[in-house]
């Protein structure tokens, strides 16, 4: 798979929100792990005074939760709202859009 050409776009820190229970985290670029972050604050406006952009808080959460070599990672897939705005291309035949391989 090829590196990932975003990660210099990315804050050294965001926050998410995780689906699966609600709980606030904090997310470090380039770490394996993130932080549960208790705080009256949600995640957008924790990354709003942090000066993070909806696309990489997006791009951060993706790379820790698949991996910071994914294109998934790469703020440059999202749009002003964190949406994805297109599937990652790859050239490898083994290639998996979500970077599961």
């Amino acid at each position: 798979m090829s590196s990932n050409t975003g990660s210099s776009k990315l804050p050294g820190k965001a926050f998410a929100r995780l689906a699966v229970n609600g709980a606030t985290i904090a997310i470090t670029r380039g770490e394996s792990h993130y932080e549960r972050v208790i705080t009256p604050h949600t995640a957008e406006e924790l990354n709003n005074q942090h000066g993070v952009t909806p696309a990489q808080a997006r791009a951060m959460l993706a790379g820790v939760l698949c991996g910071w070599r994914t294109n998934l990672a790469n703020p440059d897939l999202y749009g002003p709202y964190g949406e994805l705005l297109e599937e990652p291309i790859s050239d490898s035949a083994d290639y998996s859009p979500y970077g599961l391989n």
